[in-house]
């Protein structure tokens, strides 16, 4: 027993101090090494956000994703020090619906950005910039893109104040303005240049918002540069026709008042095919629209510039993205009417303040609603639960997935539901307006079906698409509505049938001219099952709709 407590003793009075010595030099080895080793990334308290909304931007038409004229120098320096994804994917195919979905992690129907005609009721997710200024973020948004700033009342053609949806969680929101001689508010949003200049000592997340690149093409760019891609000689063959049409506020600019009646490349008027598209008309749009994409190139240079010259680069987070694409004459289509790849393919850069994973390439697809739990995990802010996106850190990284392997698409009907509620509503009656007396008489007709229809539905009438890199199925599920409602049967004054069920081969077939659903029938099964177990559950999650409340609508001004 003596023996025992003389041994305890003399182990305690060795080892004890022996046990402090190691465990004060392992601390000290932690500690040097927690001094000298970098951080994961650096914490929200350091870095700033900027997130660059393009409207219209298709990637094939820059030069980091294999265009071959010369239109992006600076988006392609910006992508050498991003992670660029190849295969990103709008949640739907109209600049505010796809953009809330940006913002909100959720997808269109669930955060209530359904349409152009919204109540604030509706829209009442949690948005990135609400979360960031939760963090102590000073935040700033500056557009021009009146998707995101100019509403009207339906029934009282008034301004209604813009502050009610996407400014929400915005200390500052900033637009741009008509010049004194009136023109186009699509212009480079310069405006960011000087809040940068005075915000640049406060921790920022700051929203920049471009319509240069949407139609009328090219209408906003100097006009030094607008026809710098135009074919040799050419003139446009809507100036050489005997009708009538705005243009614009840019002669020669490709409009929607043309192009909302060209079908399988024929222009209509009169009801009457009076103009094939030729290949240098097609040409010449494309040329038009690049210049768009040049002139937003150059604001891209500026911005990137000045973040050098105010010493943010290496504390500034960026995210350019394309809202969503457009479609340039592929299928004999135009703007950004479906769910074609040509418009929900998306570009997509992120560059990260200390250049990790620059020059990093990802094929695997991404989905719009990926992008703000990507930006708050990068942040160490915890994202909203109710989330529907996921973050894609792991898939750059390399030691996760992609959070989806399908992206799933709404179709808005902006033809349908835009021409009963403000196209045709208040421009039949302009003198001005675009239509022959024939098609006037016939409007008559045509908006009260419009109005009564989506009057009784509120929501969008059931276009929806499932998407990995290899297939996309889209379903119609109202085919007898769009039957009943569609535009280039009005327009042509001939019957065009509305498929129900299009499947096709992205591989093969990356236009989507060809649809094989009847050739595969197991592969339409299998992901039509995805697709509709997807779209239940997203009703069952759907925003609230309520006629009785404040009707706004975002229009389509030039």
């Amino acid at each position: 027993m003596r023996y025992s407590v003389f041994t305890s003793k003399f182990t305690q009075l060795i080892f004890l101090p022996l046990a402090i010595i190691l465990l004060l030099t392992s601390t000290i080895i932690l500690t040097s090494a927690a001094e000298t080793k970098p951080p994961e990334h650096p914490r929200h308290e350091d870095t700033n956000v900027i997130l660059i909304s393009l409207q219209c931007l298709r990637p094939d038409h820059l030069g980091t994703y294999g265009y071959q004229r010369e239109t992006s120098k600076n988006i392609d320096k910006l992508a050498e020090s991003s992670v660029l994804f190849e295969n990103a994917i709008a949640q739907a195919n109209l600049t505010p619906v796809a953009q809330m979905s940006v913002l909100t992690s959720q997808y269109p129907r669930v955060n209530g950005m359904i349409s152009f005609e919204v109540s604030k009721e509706m829209v009442t997710a949690t948005t990135l910039p609400a979360v960031l200024k939760n963090y102590g973020y000073t935040t700033a948004a500056t557009h021009s893109s009146p998707e995101f700033f100019m509403r009207y009342d339906t029934k009282g053609n008034t301004v209604v104040n813009p502050g009610d949806i996407f400014s929400r969680g915005f200390d500052y929101y900033g637009r741009t303005r008509r010049g004194p001689g009136g023109g186009s508010i699509r212009k480079a949003p310069t405006e960011a240049f000087k809040w940068l200049q005075e915000n640049h000592d406060k921790k920022f997340f700051l929203w920049i918002g471009s319509g240069v690149i949407h139609m009328p093409y090219g209408a906003t760019v100097p006009k030094k540069l607008q026809s710098m891609y135009d074919p040799p000689d050419y003139k446009p063959f809507w100036e050489q026709l005997p009708i009538k049409a705005k243009n614009g506020p840019a002669k020669g600019s490709p409009a929607y008042d043309i192009f909302s009646r060209v079908y399988n490349n024929q222009f209509f008027w009169d009801f009457k095919p009076i103009h094939k598209l030729t290949d240098d008309d097609i040409s010449y749009v494309n040329g038009r629209y690049d210049t768009g994409v040049y002139y937003t190139d150059l604001f891209i240079g500026q911005l990137l510039a000045l973040l050098d010259s105010l010493d943010l680069t290496k504390k500034t987070m960026i995210v350019l993205h394309s809202i969503h694409g457009e479609d340039l004459g592929e299928g004999g289509r135009f703007f950004h009417y479906d769910v074609t790849d040509t418009v929900v393919k998306n570009a997509l850069l992120v560059r990260f303040p200390d250049d990790r994973f620059k020059g990093k390439r990802i094929k695997e697809q991404v989905q719009g609603i990926d992008i703000m739990p990507t930006v708050l995990e990068y942040l160490d802010i915890p994202l909203p639960h109710e989330a529907q996106g996921g973050s894609l850190l792991p898939l750059i990284k390399g030691v996760g997935p992609a959070p989806s392997e399908f992206a799933y698409i709404d179709r808005m009907p902006w033809w349908e539901y835009t021409l009963s509620k403000w196209y045709l509503e208040f421009q039949k009656n302009d003198q001005k307006a675009p239509f022959s007396a024939k098609e006037l008489a016939a409007i008559d007709q045509y908006l009260p079906t419009l109005q009564a229809s989506f009057e009784q539905l509120g929501y969008p009438p059931g276009d929806i698409a499932i998407r990995n890199n290899d297939w996309k199925l889209i379903i119609r599920k109202n085919i007898g509505l769009l039957n009943k409602l569609s535009w280039w049967s009005f327009i042509t004054a001939q019957k065009h049938d509305v498929i129900e069920t299009e499947l096709y081969d992205l591989q093969k077939d990356p236009l989507e001219m060809h649809n094989i659903a009847a050739a595969h029938p197991e592969r339409v099964k299998t992901l039509k099952e995805k697709l509709l177990v997807w779209d239940g559950s997203i009703e069952r999650q759907k925003a609230r709709y309520n006629q009785n409340d404040q009707r706004l609508i975002i229009p389509y001004p030039e």
